[in-house]
């Protein structure tokens, strides 16, 4: 899509729809100077200058508004081509009245989501990771998004990549050279040192994918289930975190048929903490599919909290003892009723609580978040963030195994190329029209 209408003009407004003070319109393309011209009604504005102009309906020649200016001839832009901005104030009317009289110039469209950044890629100001950065910088709510996302944009992850490919050309085309030119004298350790090469970037590449899908997960955010039998007091402690009545406390057995998700920020991280139904022998249609819920949430989780009844403690239900794993916090809550510290049945002590007078949830959460941090903490190196990017490496990295496998030179220089390939996958150095829809419909309009 965004290659074949590559040669319309697009505009958007970058503002948010709704009242506010200015409105802001940005317009790409060859008709740009065009608009420019015609929407002033003078002298065009100076380069990278703004300057304060009547803006003028193209039709009738009336004033719309007086505003601000902004001219960008290109290629040195963000998209690579002439650029407009045009700043207005920001009344319905007036941009509506913005809208329609772009909308009348031939050859001008409204942009798609995406489409100034996917023009951005398509005449070489960016690669698609950090296009893709970008995005995850304009949706980024926590600390660590927006860090993971800056690196992102700033070029680490295409430069990692690039790293790879360039050292895997060089190989290929020693490997190349051996095949054109078997009859004149090549260094004779030339297989050996693109073997060690190969190996090399085996041990790189295995490393990068062995992140325990850090960067996909602070990016979506760390998934925290809490789990437990009825009227544990799961929904109490959402309650807590969230700092407010998210879910219905009763002193009933089963209020919770459903997942409740709340979104919270861990010092920066982002987490999603899912109340569940309480987990038992149920026989009601409803409470079944409730519980079948919960089971599926805790296969899902990242980190699972679970609460122990301080009311039944130390007895703990087989269905609850069998949620217990290395990624689990066992809280006992009730700590008024609780008579004994410990339990025979379970070999991780819990934590005792009481979220109704507020008996060690702050050391819980302290204890939370150090989890959190310890372990999705983005670290140093630029960590993969989306699944296209783990396939193109893993498949780079399964060539580069089988490459060393091979006893014919043909063999291995293709197991190079396909190699080469993968990784250019990542970065948008082939051809990649089938992809860009899906890299590029996730932006807002006006990115």
């Amino acid at each position: 899509m965004y290659l074949q209408r590559k040669s319309d003009t697009i505009f958007a407004e970058l503002t948010p729809a709704g009242k506010g003070s200015v409105s802001v319109f940005r317009i790409s393309g060859q008709l740009a100077s065009y608009i420019h011209k015609h929407l002033i009604h003078g002298k065009r504005s100076l380069p990278r200058i703004a300057s304060v102009r009547w803006l003028h309906d193209p039709e009738t020649g009336k004033r719309i508004d007086r505003g601000i200016v902004l001219w960008f001839p290109g290629p040195k832009t963000f998209t690579g081509e002439d650029i407009v901005e045009l700043h207005t104030h920001g009344g319905r009317s007036v941009r509506e009245a913005m809208i329609n009289a772009l909308n009348f110039i031939n050859g001008v469209r409204l942009a798609e989501p995406g489409e100034f950044s996917a023009r951005a890629f398509i005449n070489g100001k960016v690669d698609l990771t950090e296009a893709e950065g970008i995005a995850d910088l304009i949706s980024a709510e926590t600390e660590a998004q927006r860090l993971q996302a800056l690196r992102q944009m700033s070029g680490g992850l295409k430069e990692l990549y690039e790293t790879w490919r360039v050292k895997l050309i060089k190989l290929s085309a020693y490997l190349e050279a051996e095949m054109d030119f078997s009859d004149e004298a090549l260094p004779s350790n030339i297989n050996e040192s693109v073997y060690s090469n190969i190996r090399e970037l085996v041990s790189d590449i295995e490393i990068h994918l062995l992140d325990k899908n850090r960067g996909q997960k602070i990016r979506h955010g760390i998934q925290i289930a809490l789990l437990g039998a009825p009227n544990a007091g799961k929904s109490s402690l959402l309650n807590i975190l969230a700092k407010k009545d998210v879910a219905i406390v009763s002193d009933i057995s089963g209020t919770t048929r459903d997942v409740v998700k709340i979104n919270l920020d861990l010092e920066g991280i982002p987490v999603s903490v899912s109340d569940t139904a309480g987990i038992h022998s149920a026989s009601g249609k409803i409470e079944k599919e409730g519980i079948k819920r919960s089971y599926i949430e805790s296969k899902s989780s990242d980190i699972r909290i679970i609460i122990l009844d301080g009311e039944t403690w130390p007895e703990v239900p087989s269905e609850i003892i069998d949620l217990i794993n290395d990624d689990s916090i066992l809280l006992l809550n009730k700590s008024d009723l609780v008579k004994i510290s410990s339990s025979n049945v379970i070999k991780q002590q819990p934590k005792v609580i009481s979220c109704l007078k507020g008996i060690g949830i702050s050391e819980f959460t302290k204890e939370l978040t150090e989890m959190v941090k310890n372990r999705y903490d983005i670290g140093e190196n630029p960590l993969i963030t989306r699944e296209r990017h783990r396939k193109a490496a893993s498949d780079c990295l399964e060539a580069l195994k089988r490459s060393l496998n091979v006893d014919q030179i043909e063999l291995l220089a293709e197991d190079l190329r396909l190699a080469i390939y993968a990784l250019a996958r990542i970065t948008g150095r082939v051809d990649v029209e089938d992809i860009l829809d899906v890299v590029f419909r996730d932006f807002c309009i006006g990115k």
